[in-house]
């Protein structure tokens, strides 16, 4: 098993209860699939380096976890297909 972190960034326009859900679906869906999920940090409201989708703001959340890298690719299947989810990064902590 091999340490990630995920960063993500989620439409600032949702609501807070909106995005706690978010994060829920997207720490579910990691433990549904034998990932164990070290951390989750909410950053909150941040500026973006450029604009997204018309959003110059994002909701950043970042995850630590553990996975074989076999399972890294189905969750980016997952995150791309989150229309809530403007941006994301999967990268290894260690090796």
């Amino acid at each position: 098993m091999r340490k990630y972190e995920c960063t993500f960034i989620i439409n600032p326009e949702k609501e807070e209860e909106e995005r706690k859900q978010i994060v829920e679906e997207i720490k579910s869906y990691l433990e549904k699939n034998k990932v164990k999920v070290k951390n989750i940090d909410e950053w909150g409201i941040k500026q973006l380096a450029y604009e997204i989708d018309g959003h110059n703001n994002g909701f950043y959340t970042v995850i630590n976890f553990e996975s074989e890298p076999k399972k890294v690719n189905s969750f980016k299947g997952f995150l791309r297909k989150n229309v809530n989810v403007l941006r994301y990064i999967v990268v290894v902590k260690e090796k």
